[in-house]
């Protein structure tokens, strides 16, 4: 069996720069130096900070916002990443801090109230009552680390319902690529948070301008 290529062994290795605690005391004979180190990573809105002031609201519309079920490979707070550009891993010492499902979600919440083109924007249990649902499933987060530089990818669905009617106004797939800094969790971690930027800038005007035509 070929050994693993260095790209790969430095995934696996690898969680990113977070410092270590320090040695605690032992366990099973091993101090806490000696042991794996599993890093935690955020996802971010790399675009927050750069939403314009909330313009004057356009839909008088309560937006609920709820998650769908997202693959079985996402559906975790395990990072993904590709050694050939077909299969799909876990990093085996880095973890997103919470599913990046719900931060999706929470981030595009979060835009979606800075933009203002909703009356009201909260999550389906806030316990709100709502006119609008949009629902958003994650389909894919992965670091590609067949090429040089790695390239993040991320991907997913979201449906505009009519809550009161029950009624589908619309559904439509995001998704983008960016290539990472460094070719490791953190430098996942970072890409993923430019490209979710972008898509949820694009979110925010569908959003708008689905819930004027419905």
């Amino acid at each position: 069996m070929s050994a693993p290529r260095p790209g790969r062994r430095r995934l696996l290795a690898l969680g990113a720069t977070a410092p270590l605690l320090g040695a605690l005391g032992t366990l099973a004979g091993c101090t806490l130096n000696d042991a794996p180190r599993r890093d935690f990573h955020v996802l971010r809105d790399a675009g927050a900070g750069a939403v314009p002031p909330a313009k004057p609201t356009a839909i008088e519309r309560t937006l609920l916002l709820d998650v769908a079920a997202s693959p079985t490979l996402y559906d975790s707070d395990h990072m993904v990443f590709s050694a050939d550009g077909s299969s799909r891993s876990y990093f085996q010492f880095a973890q997103w801090s919470e599913r990046p499902a719900r931060s999706v979600l929470r981030l595009a919440e979060a835009r979606l109230s800075a933009a203002g083109k909703f009356s009201t924007v909260a999550l389906s249990s806030s316990g709100v009552r709502g006119d609008l649902l949009l629902t958003l499933r994650l389909d894919e987060l992965y670091l590609d680390d067949a090429r040089r530089p790695g390239r993040v990818h991320l991907s997913f669905t979201a449906t505009l319902l009519d809550w009161r009617q029950r009624r589908l106004i619309a559904r439509r797939s995001f998704s983008g690529t960016q290539d990472a800094a460094t070719q490791d969790a953190a430098g996942m971690a970072s890409a993923a948070g430019v490209v979710l930027a972008a898509l949820l800038g694009e979110l925010v005007d569908w959003a708008g301008a689905s819930a004027t035509a419905g």
